[in-house]
């Protein structure tokens, strides 16, 4: 959609949404730098000032990222689920989100996910796991072995081919991490060395049924232990 002139109305966000709507239709690729400043004032007959305030709205939201320097100006950032899981985040805090509430969703949709990745993982899918299993840090505590956790369910969610689960399982994995290192509990296993390994081989031979019950069971056995670290959690009485 070719950018057109703004005479009236929130010239700011009216910009924005312009811009983001060339984004869509894929006018720039990721990593592509946008018009300059001048360029895009001469084309929507707005200022400067406003200009940079909807390049800067754009920039908050994820969309963009600004570079310095000679070479810089506003580039389209690659869409990851960081953004989006920044801004739940926060939500959720606001809202005082429980463990239950989490783990409710998590056990209405990773099962599900974890059968389409049984059902449609690739050679490279299976490869990833295994490396996943392979890295396994040893000590049983500390952010490492957490972020090896929860890399398995990233990359079981990646292998169901679907990108909006892909999306909604990190956001779900990261709001999970955080509720873990917010506690950073030592000597503490969040389930058993075998439980992974064993979904793995599931996703391996296909068996969608089995690995969907597997995951299930892996969920449920992980809620005591979440609800537990929640009531440390500083600020809880």
């Amino acid at each position: 959609m070719p950018l057109k002139s703004i005479r009236t109305g929130r010239l700011a966000d009216q910009v924005a949404d312009q811009l983001k709507q060339s984004l869509f239709n894929q006018e720039w690729e990721e990593g592509e730098r946008l018009p300059s400043e001048h360029e895009l004032m001469e084309i929507l007959g707005v200022s400067r000032v406003v200009v940079r305030e909807a390049i800067r709205n754009l920039e908050n939201t994820g969309f963009l990222q600004i570079r310095r320097g000679a070479a810089g100006g506003a580039f389209v950032r690659p869409m990851k689920h960081d953004v989006i899981s920044n801004m739940i985040r926060d939500a959720l805090r606001l809202n005082h989100t429980s463990v239950a509430e989490i783990m409710e969703v998590r056990l209405e949709m990773e099962p599900v996910v974890a059968a389409l990745a049984a059902q449609r993982r690739s050679l490279e899918d299976i490869k990833l796991l295994e490396k996943n299993i392979e890295k396994n840090p040893g000590i049983k505590s500390g952010d490492n072995f957490v972020a090896w956790n929860v890399d398995f369910h990233r990359l079981v969610a990646k292998a169901s081919h679907n990108s909006m689960y892909e999306l909604l399982v990190n956001i779900l994995m990261d709001i999970t991490q955080d509720l873990i290192l917010s506690i950073k509990p030592s000597r503490r296993v969040l389930h058993d060395a075998t439980s992974h390994p064993a979904i793995l081989e599931k996703i391996q031979r296909g068996d969608v049924k089995g690995t969907e019950q597997a995951f299930r069971k892996h969920l449920q056995d992980m809620i005591p232990l979440l609800e537990e670290l929640e009531k440390k959690k500083p600020g809880k009485s």
